[in-house]
C-alpha cells in the first residue's frame, strides 16, 4: 500500500506506538478540519496499530470546527479497541478541550481524552498499559 499524501499531519513510530503530530497552528477552518480528518484516519488506515498518540503542540487555535478531526479520530481508534492520548497541549488549546469536557481539569476526572505534555510521556504511559 502506498504511503497517503499528508500536508497536515506528520507520522512516526516510537516504540510501536504511531505518532501523528499536527503540523497546523489554526485549526478553525471548516476545509481544514475536514483535509485533517481526512489525513488522521488514513494515516491511521496507512499505518494501523492500537496505540496513538496525537501530537498538538503546534497548534496554537482551535474553534469548535477543529475538534471534530480529533472526535473522528477517537471513535476508530475505539472501534480498533485502541487508546489514544493527546499530548502538547498549548494553553489556549487545553481551555478550549477543558471547556468542552473533551479533557480533564483539575476539577473533574470523566473525560474522553487522556492527555500527557509530550509525545515522550504519551508513548511511556500507552506502553505501560
Amino acid at each position: 500500500m502506498a504511503e497517503p499524501h499528508l500536508s497536515a499531519v506528520k507520522t512516526r513510530l516510537d516504540q510501536g506506538v504511531l505518532v501523528l503530530t499536527v503540523t497546523e497552528a489554526r485549526l478553525q477552518s471548516d476545509s481544514l478540519a475536514e483535509t485533517l480528518r481526512m489525513q488522521l484516519l488514513a494515516a491511521l488506515g496507512h499505518y494501523g496499530g492500537s496505540k496513538i498518540v496525537l501530537d498538538l503542540q503546534n497548534v496554537k487555535a482551535l474553534s469548535s470546527s477543529g475538534i471534530r478531526p480529533l472526535l473522528s479520530l477517537r471513535r476508530h481508534v475505539e472501534e480498533q479497541k485502541g487508546r489514544l492520548v493527546l499530548c502538547g497541549l498549548s494553553s489556549v488549546v487545553a481551555t478550549v478541550l477543558q471547556t468542552t469536557r473533551l479533557i480533564g481539569s483539575s476539577r473533574t476526572s470523566a473525560a474522553l481524552y487522556e492527555t500527557e505534555p509530550d509525545a515522550a510521556a504519551a508513548v511511556a504511559r500507552l506502553n505501560r498499559g
